[in-house]
């Protein structure tokens, strides 16, 4: 128990330590829509066979303080400029004041403090849906007011894993991204292999409004692809460029202006990843999505749906650890294996 501790009241582990010996996955959703995500905020997903409908580019081979698939950056006003960290550890690897990652029932809760800016992540598919939610609370713990602000970012991979892989050359003439600015300031990012798009559209939202976006990984990392994920130049600019990447390695990114918190005042940020046939035809049903108490609810509906499963075998023994083995973490690596055997891990390509 080097890295966390079992809080059995909430039937979850809690990794205490970011620096884990291997990456700690935990799968959310069902192979209609969903994945893996790994408790420092990088995410394998996919809809269907996630060999021939991936979504997010996740090269488990890489080092574990790489970029995979999914992040969320935070960037500080100062008078100096920018001061840019990501709230999952990776791939700042910014030192915390406070890290707890929640591996819970369907869902990962990444919790972090750094310099007096604490952040609380939910991240989880809802029942039935086709895409996941992140929901982002930002609160000054500090002493004297901030200003913030949030980028969430999402890189691509082709929809076939084994062709990302093997065409180096073909694969990035396919891929293509573009920008479905709404009346209400947000920025609905849009992006398919030419092939699909038609018929499987990724898209990236948020339900705050976004100042700027990007979706060129050149663009987005700097100095010709010499920038990082672990300081991407872009960041360190006023806005993002607002590329629509027509070719090339796509990736989201949405600017999102937190503005001025007080010191105990808290922001709410949905971030919303997603696939469908037309994001145009969609538009309604993905903002509702979006909406505070529908996250909620979808968030108590999750909760409902685990309760009343491992409600169905209850034991009671002298030992609390085998109470828990039978009553939690077996009936759940029971499901998990149901749902997704070898389609998708961190060992297997699906």
């Amino acid at each position: 128990m080097n890295c966390g501790y079992f809080d059995q009241a909430r039937k979850t582990y809690v990794i205490t330590d970011p620096k884990t010996p291997v990456k700690w996955i935990n799968y959310i959703g069902t192979l209609e829509f969903g994945g893996f995500v790994d408790h420092t905020g990088g995410a394998l997903l996919c809809r269907g066979d996630p060999a021939l409908n991936r979504i997010t580019r996740y090269l488990a081979q890489l080092p574990a303080s790489d970029f995979k698939g999914e992040t969320l950056y935070l960037r500080r006003r100062g008078p100096g400029g920018y001061q840019v960290w990501s709230p999952f550890y990776v791939p700042g690897l910014t030192p915390y004041e406070k890290y707890e990652c929640h591996v819970g029932l369907g869902y990962m809760r990444i919790v972090s403090q750094v310099d007096g800016v604490e952040s609380d992540v939910r991240i989880f598919v809802p029942r039935g849906e086709q895409a996941e939610l992140r929901d982002v609370r930002i609160t000054n713990r500090s002493a004297q007011a901030v200003e913030l602000d949030a980028i969430p970012v999402v890189e691509y991979t082709h929809f076939d894993a084994l062709k990302q892989l093997t065409n180096a050359d073909w694969v990035p003439q396919t891929m293509q991204s573009w920008a479905l600015p709404q009346a209400d300031g947000r920025v609905v990012l849009c992006q398919a292999a030419f092939m699909r798009r038609g018929m499987h559209v990724n898209y990236f939202t948020t339900s705050l409004p976004a100042a700027s976006y990007e979706t060129d990984r050149r663009v987005f990392l700097g100095d010709n692809e010499y920038g990082t994920w672990a300081d991407p130049r872009s960041l360190h600019s006023t806005q993002l460029p607002c590329t629509q990447a027509r070719r090339g390695d796509n990736i989201g990114a949405l600017l999102v202006p937190l503005g001025r918190l007080e010191t105990g005042e808290t922001r709410r940020l949905i971030v919303q990843l997603g696939q469908t046939d037309r994001v145009e035809a969609h538009l309604d049903e993905i903002e509702a999505r979006m909406q505070p108490e529908n996250v909620d609810r979808a968030w108590q509906a999750l909760a409902e749906f685990w309760e009343d499963y491992l409600s169905r075998i209850q034991v009671d023994t002298p030992d609390a650890a085998m109470n828990a083995m039978l009553n939690v973490h077996n009936p759940r690596q029971c499901y998990t294996t149901l749902t997704w055997s070898r389609y998708l891990s961190l060992y297997q390509l699906g």
